[in-house]
């Protein structure tokens, strides 16, 4: 009996064992499977993306499952994982149908054109230019290109490659490599204003179909001498081109050949060539110059008549002038306006002056038809919105607690593009601005104002924002200027952008030239490093400084002040004594640039905006 129960026990204990080692089969098993699911999204995803193809599809839709606000993704990303299987290019295709205007549907098209690229697929072209046309990334649009030449679709690829030169001067090689016809380059550098590369492409070229082309070139680059000769052997081949002609006229000016300028201008008779002619006249033979203005169908030749009229005391037959220019779509009708409704009022003309003040009163916010009315700027405010866009919010911020502040950001700049709901457009401008992107919120908020100026405080708070706040109140205080002006100029210069750069080489928030920078260093003792202009710290410093400076020239008034900014002091000084200038109105019309006079009324709104916006006291 002993041994038979002992057998019996061997047999129970080894079922025991045996039922023992399956219970942890099946644990290990289910915990397999639950295991994807007891894991944080973040390390989810981590795995995932490191994972072999079909367990990171898996992977991908376990964490579908966890987070169903960004299934989207999840199923992208799963499809992606086992590409190019067929059920997966179906899943990416209705990713970007779900969602067509989504960054989800981008990063689609993106996969689906390396995919038909890789085997060189008509359809490549198709979804690149679809993911492009959501978003213009630079390297997805040379990926295009390097695609289209692969191909042998030089033309298709020489397209791209130059709309990539001013984002990439790299692209140069590219528009060399697939543009065969010198002429054709050189003729689309030289719109880009890429003179001197146009001449470059043109430097072994007999053809003579050249030779304008190196004349417009050398043009462009300044070379007047080279251009004059150029145009001189142009015009040797084509003795009546009016082109050629013109050309020549102008180089010949800018050589101060007037002259030689005007006998050709002369000959062209055209409504161009007698508004040089008039240009040219002006100063020295105005009485020559006026009939010439005054005939010509441009509204700058009418606003140069009224300044001979002016000139000439001659007020009363300015009006109806200015009238005409008020009325166009000019950029200095505003300025017409404003001189009829002053010129109305100076002469007794109620009817010239109402004409003006109606004028002005018709473009909404303006430095100009606040100045007529004589009061504070007073912008007419919406109510408040109600929150909008919470499910695209969520999106970014599950996508960036996985790790992915891309996809997060990429989400509300789309939506704040691509919607509508005003409500949407300010949530998304309002994420922006909280994660730091000042130029993307400013940008969504200023395109809502433009169509939109009857909007809620906030979006006019979103476009004129107060961005490096600490820096600009320390400088401020420091040199003793208002940082609302301080944020005023930094809209007009660069709208805060750090590293803006102007064609004429000023760079950074404050557009500094580099001379300045020198001898704002050398006012300070101190020595600012050639990349200095791009640190917004520095940069600021030095714009604040400079208004100080300017203000403290000019005895604390800022509209002198603004100008001496955008013109130069010594021009300031020079309009001021100009004997057509009796006050303040009278300067406003007789400023001498023209780029100058716009943004002396550019930086003077927007100051009454921030003014407005945040108070008079400085914005601290």
């Amino acid at each position: 009996m002993t041994d038979g129960y002992r057998a019996v026990g061997r047999r129970t204990a080894g079922l025991v064992a045996i039922v023992a080692v399956l219970a942890l089969l099946a644990a290990g098993a289910f915990l397999w499977i639950r295991w994807d699911y007891l894991r944080s999204p973040q390390d989810l995803y981590r795995a995932a993306s490191g994972a072999p193809p079909a367990r990171a599809a898996v992977m991908y839709a376990h964490l579908g499952d966890r987070l169903p606000q960004i299934k989207e993704y999840t199923m992208l990303w799963a499809a992606e994982a086992v590409m190019p299987d067929a059920d997966a290019l179906a899943t990416i295709q209705n990713v970007i149908a779900y969602r067509p205007q989504s960054p989800a549907a981008y990063e689609g098209h993106a996969v689906l054109a390396r995919y038909y690229g890789a085997s060189q697929a008509a359809q490549a072209k198709t979804e690149y230019e679809a993911a492009l046309a959501l978003t213009n990334t630079l390297s997805l649009r040379l990926e295009l290109a390097d695609y289209l030449e692969a191909t042998g679709d030089d033309a298709g690829a020489y397209t791209q490659y130059l709309r990539a030169l001013s984002q990439q001067p790299d692209a140069f090689a590219g528009v060399r490599r697939t543009g065969h016809d010198p002429l054709a380059v050189a003729r689309d550098l030289i719109d880009a204003t890429y003179f001197n590369d146009a001449l470059d492409t043109l430097r072994t070229s007999t053809d003579p179909k050249a030779v304008p082309l190196r004349a417009e070139a050398f043009a462009g680059a300044g070379r007047y001498q080279d251009a004059e000769a150029a145009y001189r052997q142009w015009l040797a081949q084509a003795p009546d081109d009016p082109a050629a002609q013109s050309g020549l006229a102008r180089v010949l000016a800018r050589e101060g050949q007037t002259d030689a300028a005007l006998t050709v201008y002369r000959g062209l008779n055209t409504d161009e060539s007698r508004l040089a002619q008039a240009d040219m006249l002006a100063d020295l033979h105005p009485d020559q110059a006026l009939p010439l203005y005054l005939s010509s169908p441009y509204p700058v030749g009418w606003w140069s008549a009224t300044a001979i009229l002016e000139a000439q005391k001659r007020l009363t037959e300015t009006l109806p002038l200015y009238a005409r220019v008020a009325a166009s779509d000019a950029v200095f009708a505003d300025d017409a306006a404003y001189r009829l409704y002053i010129l109305g009022q100076r002469l007794g003309d109620k009817q010239a002056q109402s004409e003006g003040q109606a004028l002005l009163t018709g473009l909404g916010p303006n430095f100009l038809a606040q100045r007529a009315t004589g009061g504070k700027l007073n912008l007419e405010l919406a109510p408040d919105l109600a929150p909008g866009g919470q499910d695209i919010l969520d999106k970014a911020s599950l996508l960036d607690t996985l790790g992915r502040p891309d996809l997060a950001h990429f989400e509300l700049a789309l939506a704040a593009r691509h919607q509508t709901a005003p409500e949407v457009v300010l949530a998304m401008a309002h994420a922006l601005s909280a994660r730091g992107d000042i130029l993307a919120a400013q940008d969504a908020a200023a395109l809502y104002l433009a169509d939109h100026p009857y909007a809620p405080l906030a979006f006019w708070q979103l476009s004129y924002p107060r961005p490096y706040s600490t820096t600009v109140q320390s400088a401020a205080a420091e040199y003793q200027v208002d940082p609302l002006l301080i944020w005023s100029v930094m809209r007009a210069e660069s709208k805060y952008a750090p590293m803006a750069v102007s064609g004429a080489g000023a760079r950074g928030l404050m557009q500094v030239m580099p001379d300045t920078q020198s001898w704002i260093g050398e006012q300070l003792g101190e020595v600012f490093p050639p990349g200095a202009a791009f640190v917004p710290e520095t940069n600021i410093r030095m714009g604040a400084w400079y208004l100080h400076y300017l203000l403290e020239q000019f005895k604390g008034d800022t509209e002198l002040a603004e100008a001496a900014y955008n013109g130069g002091p010594g021009s300031v000084a020079k309009w001021l004594s100009d004997p057509m200038v009796s006050n303040r109105d009278d300067w406003l019309r007789w400023i001498g640039f023209g780029q100058t006079r716009e943004y002396v009324e550019r930086v003077g709104l927007y100051y009454q905006i921030y003014q407005m916006l945040y108070g008079a006291a400085g914005g601290r």
